[in-house]
């Protein structure tokens, strides 16, 4: 009877604890009616001094105490667990005690979600999780500290954990899901081959934003006193630069050498899909990405499924497609057209920029100078770094030169100048520019005929593109 009547009281207590608000609560409040607080509070100095030590195997059994007596003691408690095991699974060597500290390390994290939102009532807001965080690294747990990693397990696991937490995604969690990934992909290639393609994707997409942010901070250039220079990045930046771009790189040198974006492999997999889905733009627009970025898109698959997207809604992707199909059939024109409606679709300057660059290029290709120095000024509108818009617009300026006189050779100054602009603009264009510097100099007169026509460097002269300065060779 008295066993009864502890554990009915065991039962009213727990219920209790997990009807009250325990927002604002101390340890002492939260283990106020619990008939075991003594033993807790005793238990939980005993595993905490051992755990300072690391000696994890004495901690064990106050821990465990703590962790089934005291579910909503401290989140602590569930943090060190998982260290705690992590720490005891790698040094173990004996199967049957890995195992037990598999199991245990599992525990720490099913008991974590169920308890998890009262755990974050009384919790700062830097220990308080997610069902998408404690999620993921379960699953990170239970395919690195498996002495029998369920693949299948661990993968959904880090599928639901990643889904739920999106860009806030771990960056350990992305690289161990990729690796995951990667092994599922050569243990089956025909099975895993759209699954792997798609993990690709995620992780690099969920890497390339947060990446980016981190471009957005300021830096600073700390100059030495023997005029070295050092670009140090915000604090923001770098923790971001540390955690994601490892798994960044990862993901890219295992697709890389997978092989799995082969584009006859590509088609394989989408083509009966887009038939499938042409009424299903979302679908189609993230198959033409997947194609443009495995450089696929000069397939028929990318022009079929750009038709499909293009005659549901107009989107820059879908006008993209549609004048690649131009190009193929030689339809300049036509081509322009869908380039200048992706122009305007876009709200993207770096891409309105590189549809602009891509139209100039044509233009001077079917010797349209005019609307190509127009299409170069859009591109320099909207990507004021485009080196190669720049090298273009010089291209054409040196066209007008001549060497009736030296003022005919304004045309040849002027495009130097453009030159010296683009490699200000965009220091990755510097070879190009310095070569075609050297083409245009070679046309210029040296300094003696100048002496003698009384004509100065840096004379003022005037182009039908721009004014300009008279140089010497």
């Amino acid at each position: 009877m008295k066993k009864i009547l502890l554990a009915c009281s065991l039962l009213m207590a727990t219920a209790a604890v997990s009807a009250q608000s325990l927002k604002g609560t101390s340890l002492n409040d939260r283990l106020a009616n619990n008939p075991d607080s003594a033993d807790i509070l005793g238990s939980l100095s005993l595993y905490q001094d051992a755990f300072k030590r690391k000696s994890y195997v004495e901690a064990i059994e106050p821990w465990e105490f703590v962790f089934e007596k005291a579910p909503l003691s401290m989140v602590r408690v569930y943090k060190d667990g998982a260290w705690m095991f992590e720490k005891l699974f790698s040094d173990e060597t004996d199967p049957e005690k890995k195992q037990e500290y598999y199991e245990k390390l599992m525990k720490v994290y099913d008991q974590r979600l169920k308890y998890m939102d009262k755990l974050n009532e009384f919790s700062t807001k830097k220990d308080q999780s997610s069902k998408g965080g404690i999620t993921c690294r379960k699953a990170y747990d239970s395919y690195f500290f498996n002495p029998n990693p369920d693949v299948s397990k661990s993968y959904d696991l880090f599928k639901e954990g990643i889904n739920d937490t999106g860009n806030d995604t771990e960056g350990f969690v992305l690289y161990g899901f990729i690796q995951l990934s990667d092994a599922r992909y050569k243990y089956n290639n025909d099975k895993y081959r759209e699954d792997y393609i798609n993990d690709y994707m995620l992780v690099t997409d969920i890497c390339g934003r947060l990446l980016q942010q981190a471009n957005e901070y300021e830096t600073s250039i700390q100059v030495s006193e023997d005029g070295d220079t050092t670009i140090v990045l915000a604090p923001e930046a770098e923790r971001i630069i540390q955690d994601y771009q490892p798994p960044f790189d990862q993901a890219e040198a295992l697709f890389v050498a997978s092989g799995a974006a082969d584009c006859d492999a590509l088609d394989k997999i989408y083509r009966p899909k887009v038939e499938a889905n042409k009424t299903d733009n979302n679908y189609l627009q993230a198959v033409l990405k997947i194609l443009s970025n495995f450089e696929c898109d000069k397939s028929d698959l990318y022009d079929i499924a750009a038709d499909y997207s293009y005659q549901i809604n107009k989107t820059p992707q879908a006008a993209i497609g549609k004048a690649s199909k131009c190009l193929k059939a030689n339809d300049t024109n036509g081509a322009i057209k869908y380039f200048d409606e992706a122009i305007a679709l876009t709200s993207d300057n770096a891409s309105k920029g590189k549809y602009a660059y891509i139209v100039a290029a044509l233009l001077y290709k079917k010797g349209n100078t005019s609307g190509c120095l127009n299409y170069i000024n859009k591109t320099l509108q909207y990507t004021p770094s485009n080196g190669s818009a720049y090298l273009l617009k010089a291209s054409i300026v040196a066209r007008s030169g001549s060497h009736k006189d030296i003022m005919a050779t304004a045309p040849y100054c002027l495009a130097i100048d453009i030159c010296n602009r683009a490699k200000s603009a965009d220091p990755s264009c510097a070879g190009r520019a310095n070569k075609a510097i050297a083409n245009y100099t070679a046309n210029l007169y040296p300094k003696s005929e100048g002496f003698m026509a009384g004509i100065k460097p840096g004379t003022p002269a005037s182009t039908a593109y721009g004014s300009t300065t008279i140089r010497f060779r």
